[in-house]
C-alpha cells in the first residue's frame, strides 16, 4: 500500500510546537501511523537547493496538505507572497487534498495580509477553526478519517458488499465464472 504523503503548512515561529506535536501525534498513532507520512520543513535536511525550491517541491508532490493559519501572514517573497500561500497555490495547482485549520483569535489581531488569504482559502474549500492544540489535533484526525473512508482505505461494510465505482458488466469474465461456479 502507498504512503500518503500530508504536507503541513504554516508560519512556521507562529505554529512552531504545533507542527512538530501535530506531526509526532500524526506518526504515533496506532491507525493514522499506518497510512499518513507527515512532512515538516524543519524535519528536512540539508540539500542543493533554494528553501522555496525544496518546500515548494514537497507541496507539489504531496497528496494532502494540512495549512495551519493564524494571525501572522509571514515572511514575503519579492512578489510579496508568504510560503504558505505559495505552497497553499501548489497545492491548489496540483490537485492536493487541502485541509485546512484556523486559529479562533480575534480579526483586528491578524495582519491584513492573513485576512486576505484566509478569505481566499474559504472560497475553495470547507475549513476549521481551532483554540487549543486538542481541538487542532482532533480536527486533523477526524477529516484524516474521512479522507481514508472516502478513499476505501477504511471500509465500514464487508469487502464483498462493497461498491466498485468503475467496474461494469463488461468486467466479469466468464471463464472464471464457470470455473468457479464448478468447484
Amino acid at each position: 500500500m502507498k504512503v500518503i504523503k500530508i504536507f503541513i503548512s504554516s508560519v512556521q515561529s507562529e505554529f512552531s510546537s504545533e507542527r512538530v506535536t501535530l506531526c509526532d501525534y500524526i506518526r504515533g498513532d496506532a491507525l493514522l501511523g499506518k497510512f499518513f507520512q507527515p512532512f515538516i520543513f524543519e524535519e528536512l535536511p540539508a540539500e542543493n537547493c533554494s528553501a522555496p525550491q525544496a518546500f515548494l517541491s514537497e507541496a507539489a508532490t504531496c497528496d494532502i496538505y494540512v495549512g495551519l493559519l493564524g494571525d501572522l501572514y509571514g515572511y514575503e517573497n519579492e512578489a510579496g507572497i508568504s510560503p504558505t500561500e505559495q505552497e497553499y497555490d501548489v497545492a491548489t495547482q496540483n490537485k492536493k487534498h487541502r485541509l485546512i485549520f484556523i486559529k479562533q483569535i480575534k480579526t483586528t489581531v491578524r495582519q491584513d495580509k492573513e485576512v486576505v488569504f484566509i478569505a481566499k482559502v474559504e472560497k475553495s474549500v470547507v475549513r476549521k477553526t481551532f483554540s487549543s492544540f486538542e481541538e487542532l489535533r482532533n480536527a486533523v484526525y477526524a477529516s484524516l478519517i474521512r479522507f481514508l473512508e472516502e478513499k476505501e482505505y477504511l471500509r465500514l461494510l464487508p469487502f464483498d458488499a462493497t461498491f466498485h465505482r468503475t467496474a461494469t458488466l463488461n468486467d466479469i469474465d466468464d471463464e472464471k465464472i464457470s470455473l468457479f461456479v464448478q468447484m
